[in-house]
């Protein structure tokens, strides 16, 4: 029988699902932002990116995307690949070309150095303001070979890693992060937020922590690989799913 252990504060809503009031307002702003964004959609300047690299004897990858929605996953080959699309905002027709040129003057680069690799942002001259390296936004798909350890340096936005992984290590400030590999992977896990939701389906319990300071679900799979997974964001919201 799966156990479920919940935090201390929750509002009982028509349908009997058990919601805190900070994921209910959280939900209100994103709804907002959602609508904020759709209206503004038609103001935006994009272009995509693509890149691929021989792993050769990479062992552990630094992903050093510090803002954006980045899915990390396996890589059906043995190889490095980025592909998405960097995006921004402008505010009006005039500044359109400015940004146009911003965001063709940026783009993504992975060196390798020895066993390990870096996925990073390369700015060109006319990307190097305040303005260009925080204001333009990163969508992108990462994949990575299985059995990789991997650093995500992302401060800010959404992470989803899925696959089978080595060490996985991820720290956002603000934002969601999510991680689903199968349990068999996982030898030891960290799971916990500052501020906000850790939910934690380790495959055979689902533990929820919630609210101001709600703690840290630690995971030690005696069976499984030698791996340690220590995911953390300090506003925001934590997902993990550990598939038997």
């Amino acid at each position: 029988m799966r156990g479920r252990t919940t935090g201390p504060v929750f509002l009982q809503l028509s349908r009997g699902a058990l919601v805190s009031p900070f994921m209910r307002n959280a939900a209100i702003a994103l709804s907002l932002l959602f609508v904020a964004a759709s209206a503004f959609a038609d103001r935006d300047v994009s272009r995509s990116v693509s890149v691929k690299a021989p792993r050769g004897k990479v062992q552990r990858v630094f992903v050093d995307i510090p803002a954006g929605e980045l899915h990390i996953r396996n890589s059906s080959d043995n190889s490095l690949i980025v592909d998405g699309v960097i995006r921004r905002n402008c505010d009006d027709s005039s500044s359109r070309a400015r940004a146009q040129a911003i965001v063709d003057d940026t783009s993504i680069e992975v060196i390798v150095e020895g066993n390990e690799a870096t996925i990073r942002r390369k700015l060109g001259t006319k990307a190097h303001s305040w303005s260009a390296e925080n204001l333009t936004s990163f969508d992108l798909r990462v994949d990575l070979p299985k059995g990789v350890d991997v650093e995500v340096g992302t401060r800010f936005g959404e992470v989803r890693i899925e696959g089978t992984f080595g060490n996985v290590e991820a720290d956002l400030r603000a934002g969601e992060l999510e991680f689903r590999s199968p349990r068999a992977a996982v030898g030891e896990l960290s799971a916990s937020c500052t501020v906000g939701e850790v939910r934690t389906d380790l495959g055979d319990r689902i533990v929820d922590r919630e609210g101001l300071f709600p703690g840290r679900t630690y995971f030690v799979n005696a069976t499984g690989a030698k791996t340690r997974v220590k995911l953390h964001v300090t506003a925001g919201e934590v997902r993990v799913k550990l598939a038997q």
